[in-house]
């Protein structure tokens, strides 16, 4: 399910980090979880393996009813690729909803304190924060 079949015979240590949140994932899955708890499942890795693990978390929530819970602090990818969001500031609940609820700066200034700047994404509609230029 993870597309890790070429690589059954290579030691951990000779993956990529993309490579090795697979391997983790599959591990997971091959305990028939429920729910997976996942820590930050996209950091350091290239825009590639991003999509890849995305796709495959995806996959597993819609297509094996496994819940994901996804700790992050990508808004963007939280936003387009999650169904419902919890944001935290200072220990306790800042946010729950829908990511649309989200992604607008009266919400967003109030977690973070500090201004967004939004654009529509062009595939989906979904407001996603674009870097400040300086």
């Amino acid at each position: 399910m993870v597309g890790m079949e070429g690589l059954a015979r290579r030691a951990m240590a000779t993956l990529s980090g993309g490579e090795r949140q697979k391997v983790l994932i599959a591990g997971a899955l091959s305990q028939d979880a429920e729910i997976m708890l996942l820590d930050e499942p996209t950091t350091f890795l290239d825009p590639r393996h991003q999509h890849e693990i995305i796709n495959i978390l995806k996959k597993i929530n819609t297509q094996h009813g496994v819940t994901i819970l996804s700790v992050t602090h990508d808004i963007n990818h939280a936003a387009l690729f999650s169904s419902k969001i919890i944001a935290i500031k200072d220990g306790a609940v800042a946010f729950r909803g829908p990511p649309e609820s989200l992604m607008n700066n009266s919400t967003l200034a109030g977690i973070y304190e500090k201004p967004f700047t939004f654009v529509s994404h062009p595939e989906t509609g979904t407001p996603v924060i674009i870097p400040e230029a300086g």
